[in-house]
């Protein structure tokens, strides 16, 4: 009985996940591994990091990409996964490389992410920035500045 409990509460715990959007004019980053549907990039923390030190390392590590800036925009919860969405500020002309699990990469219009195979929650991510960056809903949370990333897609 004991395991069957441990087992269960293990399952139900929500999973902690840094997101990072990169942006490229109305385009943004995704990434896959092998058979799997399109996601942005990041993953969860190591121990002893904090969310915006993983979301730099997950982007450097699954992209070769190195951030100039990471900022958190807002908190996100799916399913399984809550995922803390940063955006990333790289220099200019820098592209992606697929590395460590990812084998793709691929810079996708927001507007058409939705008509692509992509997780669920990576989605969902993309509705809530489509909407706050043509001004038809404000992003969750802290995160006040939606002129910035309305900035950040018309480029």
């Amino acid at each position: 009985m004991l395991d069957a409990t441990r087992h269960k509460n293990m399952r139900d715990t929500v999973k902690q996940r840094a997101t990072v959007v990169c942006q490229l004019g109305r385009r943004i980053l995704l990434v896959s591994r092998e058979g799997t549907r399109w996601s942005l990039p990041g993953g969860r923390p190591e121990t002893g990091e904090d969310l915006r030190e993983t979301a730099m390392r997950e982007l450097m590590e699954e992209t070769r990409l190195l951030a100039r800036d990471m900022r958190y925009l807002f908190g996100f919860t799916g399913i399984h996964t809550c995922h803390h969405v940063f955006v990333a500020t790289l220099a200019d002309g820098d592209q992606p490389v697929p590395s460590n699990e990812i084998t793709r990469c691929t810079w996708a219009k927001v507007a058409e992410v939705g008509a692509l195979p992509v997780s669920t929650s990576t989605k969902g991510i993309v509705e809530v920035l489509a909407m706050a960056s043509n001004g038809t809903s404000r992003l969750p949370g802290d995160y006040s500045h939606a002129a910035d990333l309305a900035v950040h897609f018309s480029r």
